[in-house]
């Protein structure tokens, strides 16, 4: 059942602290504010094999499901679409001897150019994907999110990465039809219980991801995560990564390009789970393949433009 949502801030949890004024158009002023934005353990990054070190003591992660009876939410906050999963999940395995993580929300990142290329947070190796996943967890030594918050890998985030297919992803098309729903800011749905995150993900996608200590990637930054970015993205139709653009923000207007640029890993380290690069070549193959095809697809709209001109001219 749809809903209105009077106050935000009693039900975005991983926002409650910036629910500031900020906006994603004024990214170079959050630092005047938010003090840890201007920090240098900054998320994202630009995630490059030949400055990274494989660490065989990362294992594959295992997203395991836990018995509840609450349905999960959908809500428009004005900045993204956040899914509530109301302790659905839990994460093991994230770090070398870590704790399990309670898997709190999951939200989005996305863009609006022409040619579908930008859109997530973190790069592989300085190109981006029209759209990315964030899954916030915190560790179970914590009663709460607020409580983690402030506390060094206390928090973790799953990134995710979505490549456009002309086929929709099924396992994906649940949430996607509750976007019709929270259109503008405050609203809030259920969704179908037809959602699985552990279908979505997959099981072979967990075994191979990079790992870095950064921050939030919007205020306050606290620099308390442990990031997870996995390597193999998964899949989306161009009609299903629309649905996210027509949603409107807290200034009612359409929520465009809703990601922070990258900040510099500087002297931090950078660990991958997986041995070879050969992984890595094979994805930056498919990757350069869909945006020659993206700016394909760009000239030939052009040049359809300017033929209809043309044969207008004609015309008349």
């Amino acid at each position: 059942m749809l809903q209105f949502v009077l106050t935000i801030l009693l039900i975005v949890p991983i926002t409650i602290e910036s629910a500031g004024q900020w906006s994603y158009d004024s990214i170079k002023t959050w630092g005047r504010g938010n003090r840890y934005c201007a920090g240098h353990s900054q998320s994202p990054i630009d995630l490059r094999y030949n400055v990274s070190t494989y660490d065989n003591r990362l294992k594959k992660i295992v997203l395991e499901e836990q018995r509840t009876w609450e349905t999960p939410e959908f809500l428009n906050n004005g900045h993204t679409v956040q899914l509530d999963l109301k302790k659905r999940y839990v994460l093991k395995n994230l770090a070398p001897g870590s704790e399990e993580y309670s898997v709190e929300q999951l939200h989005f990142h996305w863009g609006h150019s022409a040619d579908n290329t930008n859109g997530s947070e973190h790069l592989f190796e300085g190109q981006s994907y029209p759209l990315e996943m964030h899954i916030v967890t915190y560790s179970k030594w914590y009663a709460n999110i607020r409580d983690a918050m402030t506390n060094t890998r206390a928090l973790a985030v799953v990134g995710v990465f979505f490549e456009l297919t002309e086929q929709p992803n099924p396992s994906f098309q649940p949430l996607i039809e509750s976007l019709a729903k929270i259109q503008n800011e405050g609203y809030q749905a259920e969704v179908s219980d037809l959602f699985d995150l552990k279908e979505l993900l997959g099981d072979k996608r967990m075994e191979r991801y990079y790992r870095y200590d950064g921050s939030l990637t919007t205020p306050p930054c606290y620099e308390s995560v442990l990031w997870t970015v996995l390597v193999d993205p998964l899949k989306i139709s161009l009609d299903q990564l629309n649905a996210f653009r027509g949603l409107h923000d807290f200034k009612t207007k359409l929520m465009a390009n809703t990601y922070r640029p990258v900040r510099p890993l500087g002297t931090r380290k950078l660990f991958r789970s997986f041995p070879t690069e050969d992984i890595q070549e094979g994805i930056k193959l498919r990757m350069t393949t869909e945006l020659n095809n993206g700016q394909n697809l760009k000239n030939n709209m052009q040049l359809i433009a300017i033929l209809t001109c043309l044969l207008m001219v004609v015309v008349l």
